[in-house]
């Protein structure tokens, strides 16, 4: 059984140059009546829902365009807010601290031929992110919807009734093959 990832990606090929896709993302992003919000800062976009449908699980969707000989390829990531982000991580950091001083705690008792009661407590933290991965995969089916919806309008802006090249992983059920927190 594969882990599904946290921050789900792809990679597409699209047969016109960097600046035509970023301009063709930009004019996206900068459509006043397309209910998709996002910033652009050289070859980086950051697609978003607005905040009105926003909620603490919704995507968002970071694109890089690189040049590729004449064509452009498109590498796309899901996150979550970098606030939600953040907090996840600075918490799955005190975690693995609690587990390792407990772990180092247990073994110094252990040396010293003492019950190692200290390793017990390296299990509560473990469960503790466990619970939090889990609930990072109820997030992911939650924002299923907005992920396709970003997915789809990226690719509709940058296809313009051309054929994809390249690898796509993202499919119909877009949080079984990837998902973010």
């Amino acid at each position: 059984m594969q882990i599904p990832p946290m921050r789900p990606t792809f990679t597409i090929e699209f047969p016109i140059d960097a600046e035509s896709a970023i301009a063709r993302l930009e004019s996206l992003v900068r459509d006043e009546d397309y209910p998709i919000e996002g910033r652009v800062a050289g070859n980086h976009l950051m697609l978003v829902i607005p905040p009105s449908r926003r909620h603490f699980w919704s995507p968002w969707l970071h694109l890089e365009v690189h040049e590729e000989n004449v064509n452009s390829k498109v590498k796309g990531k899901f996150s979550p807010n970098p606030s939600v982000w953040t907090g996840f991580m600075l918490t799955y950091i005190a975690l693995a601290t609690l587990v390792f001083f407990a772990a180092l705690f247990g073994v110094s008792q252990w040396m010293m031929d003492k019950p190692p009661s200290a390793l017990m407590l390296t299990s509560l933290p473990i469960l503790i992110a466990v619970v939090m991965y889990w609930s990072s995969l109820i997030g992911q089916r939650i924002a299923q919807e907005q992920m396709r919806e970003l997915y789809d309008a990226s690719m509709k802006a940058l296809s313009s009734g051309q054929s994809l090249q390249g690898t796509a992983p993202i499919s119909a059920d877009l949080v079984q093959e990837a998902g973010t927190p």
